[in-house]
């Protein structure tokens, strides 16, 4: 290994040379590189997110029923308005969230729920919890503060998401072959428990909306897990570079997309992976 790092690294050592010991050279060397990075920051990054414009669903989503309401008196103290704002802000993406899980009520499929308040997934069919599980952790994009601050978080929402594409270390419908015993005799011979698959688990979701959610098991993954999981990190990358690639070929601004990591159980994620449907729905809360 180390005959071909010195290899690979030969062809660079004149260039070594001439930046070691001259301060003057190096900073020119870095003053000459950093424009490449921040340009690619700027074009994928900044610009996407300041003038992005964000999807909501129809605002008749969001019409309540004020027939009944009485209007109180508004607080005069600046601190009792602003926890106020607050209280009021936290009901509206209540309510966006009971809303969204309404809509998918209404279908027959699966559907998926993920509510951070509470540090729960769930799977739901018809309104009903099919299966339950605990978020670890999480961790989620700051943009989603920006979008809280513009006041449009609960139209964000007030709708499903719906699933478009998804990545994963493990297969969706898992397939087994075993040979079929001739009689009962073999059959009795070669009774033996079916071992259960062994494989570490990491999956993206991507939804409409520009809604991305990334999951990562609990447990620290084999070295054959690890294998797996670059590849999987370098497919990502690389869908990323080539639709940011795709948006600047156009002459568009690549679309920033809102991202939410959670950490599961290894066991709760692979049967929630492979339990959710294509094109299925997703209610959130944060």
């Amino acid at each position: 290994m180390k005959k071909i790092g010195n290899v690979l690294a030969k062809p660079f050592m004149p260039f070594v040379r001439l930046l070691a010991g001259n301060r003057k050279r190096q900073m020119l060397f870095f003053l000459f590189l950093l424009p490449l990075p921040l340009t690619l920051f700027v074009l994928a990054v900044a610009l996407p997110v300041r003038q992005h414009t964000f999807e909501e669903p129809p605002p008749a989503a969001m019409i309540a029923d004020t027939t009944h309401h009485v209007r109180l008196k508004e607080p005069e103290d600046e601190a009792e308005k602003q926890a106020l704002a607050q209280r009021r802000l936290t009901l509206d993406i209540e309510e966006a969230y009971w809303k969204a899980r309404q809509q998918m009520s209404r279908g027959d499929s699966i559907g998926l729920v993920i509510n951070l308040t509470d540090s729960l997934v769930a799977l739901e069919v018809k309104g009903v919890p099919m299966r339950q599980c605990k978020i670890i952790r999480y961790e989620m994009s700051r943009a989603l503060d920006h979008l809280r601050a513009k006041g449009r978080l609960r139209f964000w929402l007030a709708s499903p998401f719906v699933l478009q594409r998804e990545l994963a270390t493990l297969p969706k419908a898992p397939i087994r072959v075993i040979e079929a015993p001739k009689d009962t005799i073999e059959a009795e011979q070669r009774k033996t428990e079916i071992s259960l698959e062994d494989r570490d688990v990491h999956f993206t979701w991507e939804f409409d909306r520009n809604l991305t959610i990334v999951v990562e098991q609990e447990q620290t993954p084999s070295w054959e897990g690890r294998v797996q999981k670059l590849w999987y990190d370098t497919q990502r990358t690389w869908n990323t570079a080539r639709a940011a690639a795709d948006s600047l070929s156009q002459k568009t601004l690549p679309q920033h997309r809102f991202w939410i990591a959670l950490e599961l159980h290894r066991d709760d994620a692979k049967a929630i992976y492979r339990a959710l449907p294509q094109k299925a729905m997703l209610a959130l809360h944060l």
